[in-house]
């Protein structure tokens, strides 16, 4: 009884992608990173309340990286290694009509998840606009549902 070696876990993952409402978009972004080799790539996905991409003066930016996000709605000076792009989101956000900084869930972070770990582990540098390389589009499948 005393031996919680034994004892299964299970994650249940709660919650999915869910489309902005009119006249917002979503912007999701997630990071990966290779200690080993001092690598990251990084992947963002911008879209509409169909899915689609497309010019937009209210955002809604997504990621499942607390620190991050909590960064991005505070007005103090950050000090870390990513500071400098902290800075700079935080000045872009005049740019737009509304934008607000939202965590989610790794899972339901599905995509741009697949865009970040799978471009670090090829090594490139991806920019698309209006499509999805081959290996994310289960991913992004996922989301649509």
């Amino acid at each position: 009884m005393g031996d919680k070696s034994k004892i299964a876990e299970r994650i249940v993952h709660v919650g999915v992608w869910k489309v902005p409402q009119n006249p917002f978009v979503k912007i999701n972004f997630d990071s990966g990173f290779c200690k080993e080799d001092n690598r990251s790539c990084f992947g963002i996905i911008i879209r509409n309340d169909i899915g689609a991409q497309m010019g937009f003066l209210n955002v809604e930016v997504e990621g499942d990286c607390l620190s991050v996000i909590r960064n991005l709605k505070e007005n103090k000076r950050e000090r870390s290694v990513i500071g400098a792009y902290i800075h700079n989101i935080r000045e872009s956000r005049v740019i737009f009509q509304k934008c607000v900084f939202h965590h989610v869930q790794k899972h339901i972070n599905g995509a741009t998840h697949v865009l970040a770990t799978r471009g670090l582990k090829r090594n490139e540098v991806t920019y698309l606009v209006g499509d999805v390389p081959t290996y994310a589009l289960d991913a992004v499948e996922v989301d649509r549902r």
